[in-house]
């Protein structure tokens, strides 16, 4: 006889829908899956115990900049710090700066002056989580009514990017500031100095450099950092005086101008027999201490000089280096305005490689309908191989003043002008200026002593222009740069 066994209920349920029959089959494992519940939950958090936490921050006023702060921010859990910056009618967020020991310190800048902010920090983890502070109210101050004012006559599409600027002036008595300006004219940043600013530029280290000098200071070249604060310190050697003129900094080193001055017989060329000869000395010191000391006294003639340049005078200043370019070779590429010549030099041996303008000129000059320049201020190597000058043209017919590009064919000597601009309105800086070339393909052009600065296209046409309203003082130079940061 056979016997059957009564099923179970649970059995009888099978016999329901699908999805029941499959629910019911996994019953005896579920008290497990809901063990696994809370691991689950937590994975599906991208952020987890990984959001960062800001538990501090800090904005001081700049002491040497009212339109600028210093924000540190204390946080956890994060990787960098920005800063979101509302007023003035805009929004704005700066670069990101990396957390160290639970630290950043971040730079505030581009202000306007006399304006409420609030600023936010904001902390962002690895992961790409981020928390912000709460905002934090910051005022700037007023500027100084002794600054500088530029009038910006044109406005078209230049480059977007701040000017940077070198202010030089008359009056002594006064003071002097090393300035960022925007494209409407206004400053962005500055630094005040005792005495007068000559070269200002930014540095291929971020920082900047400036020629003036501090109370009690012989003047020379300091290094400064994002807030205005001194890093570093540039003189000539002790025998010299520095040079005003240009800095360039070299990874651990530099190159600057040291100017001294010789009694020298020039009765042979016409001259006193105890002539005081003025000497543009290029300093270059290398990374391992070792120098080059190079002396035009020791490689030109007094009677190299231009025209204008009187050697039968009690003082002579036949040269006057006023420009140092550090070539794509490593070698120098120097302005001696004095003489009309850029002159390249060997930045190990200090040979001469080559002569180009002056009385010692090496090249031909074609399709240049002035063949060649005439007291120059600055030179630079242009990305596509070719150089760029301002051409102060004092010695033109008439005089005029120009930025010049050439292309150089080093082999055979031949200089052969590529592009020029020459203002229509005939505008002539006798003497400081210079010319960039920018990324945009414009060229920005200072013309020194005239007192006005202009954006032009490669076709020539004007696309920013701007004119400094103060008799006593001159931009030395202008230089547009990428970011203020």
């Amino acid at each position: 006889m056979i016997s059957r066994r009564k099923e179970p209920h649970i059995a009888k349920s099978l016999k329901g829908p699908p999805i029941i029959k499959f629910l019911l089959r996994f019953l005896p494992v579920l008290p497990g899956l809901f063990l696994l519940l809370p691991a689950c939950e937590k994975v599906a958090d991208p952020l987890g115990d990984d959001r960062p936490a800001i538990h501090d921050v800090q904005v001081v006023e700049n002491p040497h900049n009212v339109l600028s702060a210093r924000v540190t921010v204390v946080a956890e859990n994060a990787g960098e710090v920005y800063l979101r910056i509302e007023g003035d009618s805009l929004t704005r967020l700066s670069p990101a700066m990396p957390i160290q020991n639970g630290t950043a310190v971040l730079p505030l800048l581009g202000l306007a002056p006399e304006k409420n902010y609030t600023i936010r920090a904001i902390a962002r983890s690895e992961r790409g989580a981020e928390s912000s502070s709460e905002s934090l109210p910051f005022a700037t101050g007023a500027l100084s009514p002794d600054m500088p004012r530029f009038e910006v006559l044109h406005k078209g599409e230049p480059q977007d990017s701040p000017l940077l600027i070198g202010l030089t002036q008359l009056d002594t008595g006064r003071p002097a500031y090393a300035g960022i300006l925007d494209n409407e004219g206004r400053f962005i940043w500055y630094r005040q100095f005792a005495g007068p600013v000559v070269d200002f530029q930014r540095q291929p280290n971020g920082n900047f450099t400036v020629f003036s000098n501090e109370a009690g200071q012989d003047p020379h070249f300091y290094e400064l950092d994002l807030y205005g604060n001194i890093l570093n310190e540039y003189a000539a050697r002790p025998q010299y005086v520095t040079g005003p003129h240009e800095i360039r900094l070299l990874a651990g080193g530099h190159v600057l101008f040291g100017r001294r001055q010789e009694t020298v017989d020039l009765s042979g060329v016409g001259g006193r027999s105890d002539a005081l000869v003025t000497t543009s000395v290029v300093e270059l010191i290398r990374a391992d201490g070792s120098a080059l000391y190079w002396d035009p006294l020791r490689y030109f003639r007094v009677e190299d000089a231009a025209a204008d340049i009187d050697i039968t005078a009690a003082e002579v200043n036949p040269w006057h280096g006023n420009a140092i370019e550090i070539d794509t070779d490593g070698h120098l590429l120097v302005s001696f305005r004095n003489c009309d010549e850029i002159t390249k030099i060997n930045a190990q041996n200090g040979e001469i490689i080559w002569r180009l303008g002056g009385k010692n000129n090496q090249f031909l000059f074609v399709d240049d309908p002035l063949t060649g320049f005439s007291h120059q201020h600055g030179v630079r190597r242009l990305p596509n191989g070719n150089i760029i000058l301002f051409d102060n043209g004092n010695l033109h017919v008439p005089p005029q003043s120009r930025a010049a590009e050439y292309e150089l064919d080093e082999a055979n000597r031949v200089a052969r002008l590529v592009w020029d601009y020459r203002d229509p309105r005939g505008v002539y800086g006798f003497a400081l200026g210079f010319a960039q070339r920018l990324d945009n393909g414009n060229t920005l052009i200072n013309y020194g002593t005239a007192r006005k600065m202009v954006e032009v296209s490669p076709e020539g046409r004007i696309e920013w222009e701007a004119d400094l309203q103060d008799s006593t003082r001159f931009v030395y130079r202008a230089l547009r740069i990428g970011s203020i940061y």
